[in-house]
Formats: structure tokens, sequence, C-alpha cells
């Protein structure tokens, strides 16, 4: 649009410049007619000089939360660069690309970090991508292009969050802690206190203390750092998933897991991919969110169904959580938020 307005402006300046023999006229068509090639040579030169790549950065983000990410102009010319526009696109696997345009200017002979904001609506791999690079002489009418291609898979991951569950005392964890304290021994040995949660059995509060605080505490039991939860993951249609109902999958599975190492030491989690049962043993968030990466890493078409033990926690891709073969719940990707803050009998 720009070039037609300098064409058409040129034009009748020339004219009228002409027509009325006024010189001033006659020489700004002729600068503007100059100006073309000159300013065209000149995006050229700035764009060869440019070169543009994503800043390395920790690579994890959190779902919903706003991130800050960067981009490195090296403008290797004596000429600094007024305007430069890259494209970036986000996408999940098998979803469409969302475009996204970063302006931004580089002083010669340097770098220049310009920084964009992300949003991730959805947990798992997000693959970001510099697609091209447009680099504009200084009037803005011209623009040398080329194709950058560079991009790197950024891991979203839930916020942290525990679901509160109850244990029977054939799981070996609370139950097992509560037997404990009524035998005596050295078992019973305190490992910390701390505040009481929806969920806790009143056998573990300790009474002198919630006496003093005025709201009830509970013991930890040293014991309960021995037991080690089994969960098992049914992924056998995640090939088949939209990606809200993975969302909320990876949501209940981080938030299980937090659930079950309040009461555990670690929890060993099971799936099926490639025809083999891999096994990730957890202990921390930390190492939650490195077995959701490892989710995230497989291909979906790879994930096949889980033959669960007879008392095995089981949580499967259609978001059901079952014990034994027998269902204590089903999630909703819907109404997860509420779902996820009750307390759950296992």
């Amino acid at each position: 649009m720009k070039k037609l307005l300098l064409i058409l402006l040129a034009a009748a300046a020339f004219y009228i410049g002409g027509a009325f023999r006024f010189a001033p006229l006659m020489i700004m068509a002729a600068v503007i007619v100059i100006m073309f090639p000159v300013m065209f040579i000149l995006s050229r030169r700035l764009g060869k000089n440019l070169n543009i790549h994503l800043k390395p950065s920790g690579g994890a983000m959190v779902k919903n939360i706003e991130a800050s990410r960067a981009v490195v102009c090296e403008n290797s010319g004596r000429l600094p660069v007024s305007r430069f526009r890259a494209e970036i696109t986000a996408s999940y696997r098998g979803q469409k690309p969302v475009k996204t345009a970063l302006n931004g200017s580089a002083e010669p002979k340097g770098k220049t970090e310009t920084e964009f904001k992300i949003t991730a609506p959805h947990c798992g791999l997000i693959r970001l991508e510099l697609k091209r690079l447009k680099t504009y002489d200084y009037t803005g009418v011209f623009a040398a292009s080329k194709t950058i291609g560079e991009y790197a898979d950024i891991a979203v991951y839930p916020a942290k969050r525990k679901m509160k569950l109850n244990y029977p005392p054939d799981l070996g964890m609370s139950g097992y802690a509560e037997s404990a304290a009524i035998r005596g021994g050295e078992d019973t040995e305190i490992r910390q206190l701390r505040e009481y949660e929806r969920g806790d059995s009143a056998r573990l509060i300790h009474k002198n203390l919630s006496a003093r605080m005025g709201e009830p505490w509970v013991k930890e039991l040293e014991r309960q750092a021995d037991h080690t939860a089994e969960l098992n993951l049914d992924m056998g249609g995640a090939a088949e998933a939209e990606i809200e109902l993975l969302d909320a999958f990876y949501e209940v599975l981080s938030a299980l897991a937090a659930g079950l190492l309040k009461n555990a030491a670690a929890v060993r989690i099971n799936c099926v991919a490639a025809d083999a049962i891999r096994t990730r043993v957890v202990r921390n968030y930390d190492e939650i969110r490195g077995a959701l990466l490892a989710l995230y890493q497989t291909d979906p078409k790879s994930f096949g169904k889980t033959n669960a033990a007879p008392d095995a926690l089981t949580l499967s891709v259609d978001l059901v959580l079952s014990r034994g073969g027998e269902r204590i719940t089903k999630f909703t990707a819907e109404n997860l938020g509420e779902e996820l803050g009750r307390v759950y009998d296992i």
C-alpha cells in the first residue's frame, strides 16, 4: 500500500510540477523515484546482516501462567535496524499453530534481546517456532524476508496441587500409621507435626499441640516413609483423546501423585508404551514433573492398555480412577477444579 501511495505521489508531483513549472515538486518526484531502488537495496542489506534466534531458557511453564520468552537479534552490519518483524507460532502436537508477530529493532554491531509473552492453555509439550523474519528499510516501504525454521519444545505443567485421600488399612499408608499408633513401640516415632488437612485420621491428632495452637495438628509417623505406593496408568486411548481430555488427565495425575506422596515415601507410576512396561518412581514435585515430561515426549499411538494388579490404583485416560477394577470416581474436564478439592476413599 505504501509503495502504491508513493508512486501516485511521485506521479502527481511530476505532473503538477511540470504543468506549472514548479521546480520543488519536480525535485520531490525525482527524490521519490531515486529513493525506491535505494530503499529496496537497503532493506536487503539490512536483512542480510540481521540474524535472529530463540534465547535458550528453562524450557518449562505452568498452565495458564503468563511467561516471558526472548529472541536474540545479532546485527553484524554498521547500520542499525529500525524495525524487524518476526513470525512466531505456538502449537501442541496435532493442533493448529497459533501465530504471533514480534516487532523490534537492533543496534549496529551487537546483540539485542526482545521479549514476548506467552500463555499455555493446556498441559503437554508446546512447540515454539521462529518461522520467518522480515527486515524493513527506514521508510518501512520495502522488507527483506527470510525463513528461519528454528524451534524449541516447552513443557507445560499443571499447577502444584494435592488430592485429599483416605486410605484403607490394607493399603499400608494412613491405615498402617493408625494401627502402629495404637500398638505403640518404635514404629510410632513421629517424623513431623503438621497442620490438619481434610481427610486426615482423627487418631493422628496431636492433642496437646492442637490445644495450644487452637486448631488441629496431626502426627506424621516415621514408619510411613518406608512405603511406596503403586499407581498404574491406562493410556490405551491417548491417541484418540482430545487435547482437553489429555490436559485434564495430566492435571489429575499430578494431583493424585502428590496426594499419595503425603503418606508415602515414593509413588511408582507404571504405564505401557511400545508394548513394554515403563516404570518411574517419584518422591517429590520435581520428579512428578519428570514423569509427566516422559509421558509428554511419548508418541500417543504407542501407549497401550495396562493390566493392573488386583488391588492396584489405576487412572485411565478417560479420567476414571479405580482400585482393583472397582471404580472410585470419574473426573470431568469441565468440573475438574471442584472435583480435585474433594476427599476420596481409595
